[in-house]
């Protein structure tokens, strides 16, 4: 059965998005990873309105690429669906709306034409400012009504451009802008008054692409997109796997022993050899790593401190900033043999309740309100360093896999509650 996946906010709520389209799977504003984890496939329909610019990274063009080579047909109108589909139009995006062929034909080109400030999408992602884009059609259309001169339309034009995407505000651009008529001002104030769907050309243009997609029953054959295998590609892919991701994240956080198995792991990835003795892995490794002119004293220094480096054994050391680097030295992520390490061990039937236990708890605190957006990262490191055992953060967090502390922030907010718990639970892969 096919399925249309929308991703809105400030353009067009969930809310108004499944009155349009009903049956259609609602996702917040897009964000680099979302289109790699997304099941949409052959059939499916993607629909991208609204996308994080400044929150976290923006959706790559590789991702919508990819999500098109798999036979999904994909949409971009309003927002960051509207600029990506201007530039991946010859690669089978399919773009609607105003702000589309402003985008396409080269008349607006700055990505901030689109962007605004909103709020959370637990809160409903309602726009606190307004998009350059919108203004522009906004004041434009007002000229053609004869509401405003045209001076007075490049006035408060000047004056928006100049203000930044965050406060870029109709009162701002009332306020900033010198000359304006008393009766242009009270015309624009009144149209800025209006419902937003009156004046703001991005809610226009996602209205009537869902209107039109409600209406059609059959789904366009779609170009298929080739996309390089690139180093980048390859780990988007196996970090959107959604399994391996979650048990490599609850043994990583929660395993005594993971840091062994880690060590283990990326040392057989490292040599090629499929053993269990780790010292012999080690001295491999470093034999390798010295043959390849791979050590240097400055590249150590940076994986590992001064106190290990001095007290620690040379070989051991040494085996310790190869693997902890691993992922950047060899540029993929070890995901995959990490995940199968995991499964091998007597201690998976444990992992699994514990990660249940951890899904349980967090939809309890959702239905109680408590958001995961809002948990504190502070808290979660000190849950770590009670839970690991340890002072020293950043060498406990790289012995466990994570490539830094935006990395465990990122993948650890899931489990952060669970963690927190005054009587957190312990675990031991290698305990039956």
């Amino acid at each position: 059965m096919s399925v249309t996946h929308v991703y809105a906010g400030p353009s067009l709520n969930a809310e108004a998005v499944r009155l349009l389209l009903p049956g259609a799977v609602v996702h917040p504003p897009v964000r680099h990873g979302d289109l790699m984890a997304s099941p949409a496939g052959a059939g499916d329909r993607v629909v991208v309105l609204d996308g994080q610019f400044f929150q976290s990274a923006s959706v790559r063009h590789k991702e919508i690429c990819e999500v098109i080579a798999r036979g999904a047909a994909v949409y971009g109108a309003a927002s960051m669906g509207a600029l990506r589909a201007a530039e991946l139009g010859p690669y089978g995006m399919t773009g609607s709306g105003v702000v589309h062929r402003l985008y396409a034909g080269g008349l607006i080109e700055r990505d901030d034409e689109v962007a605004l400030v909103h709020t959370d999408a637990d809160a409903g992602s309602v726009p606190l400012t307004v998009a350059l884009v919108s203004v522009r059609v906004a004041l434009r259309r007002l000229v053609r009504r004869r509401a405003i001169t045209p001076g007075d339309e490049t006035r408060l034009l000047t004056a928006a451009e100049r203000l930044p995407f965050t406060a870029r505000t109709w009162r701002g651009l009332l306020h900033h802008a010198d000359g304006v008529s008393r009766a242009a001002a009270d015309t624009v104030r009144e149209t800025a008054e209006g419902p937003q769907r009156t004046w703001d050309v991005k809610c226009q243009d996602a209205h009537n692409l869902l209107t039109r997609l409600a209406r059609s029953r059959t789904y366009p054959a779609t170009a298929r997109a080739g996309v390089p295998t690139t180093a980048h590609m390859e780990n988007w892919r196996r970090l959107a796997d959604p399994a391996d991701r979650t048990l490599v994240t609850a043994a990583q956080l929660y395993a005594a022993d993971y840091p062994r198995l880690h060590h283990l792991t990326v040392l057989q990835l490292l040599t090629g050899r499929p053993g269990h003795d780790i010292r012999a892995l080690e001295h491999h490794a470093v034999r390798i790593a010295r043959e390849r002119g791979m050590l240097t004293a400055r590249g150590l220094g940076h994986w590992c401190g001064g106190e290990e480096t001095a007290t620690g054994d040379p070989t051991t050391t040494t085996a310790r900033a190869l693997v902890r680097s691993y992922r950047w030295s060899c540029g993929l992520t070890p995901l995959p043999a990490l995940a199968d390490a995991v499964r091998a061990t007597p201690g998976l039937p444990r992992l699994h309740e514990l990660i249940a236990e951890a899904e349980q708890l967090n939809a309890r605190l959702t239905e109680r309100g408590y958001s995961l957006r809002r948990v504190s990262r502070t808290a979660l490191h000190r849950n770590c360093l009670r839970h690991w055992d340890t002072t020293r953060l950043l060498p406990a967090l790289l012995d466990r896999g994570f490539t830094g502390l935006d990395d465990l922030d990122d993948r650890a907010v899931r489990f952060a509650a669970h963690l927190g718990l005054t009587d957190p639970p312990r675990l031991r892969l290698s305990d039956p």
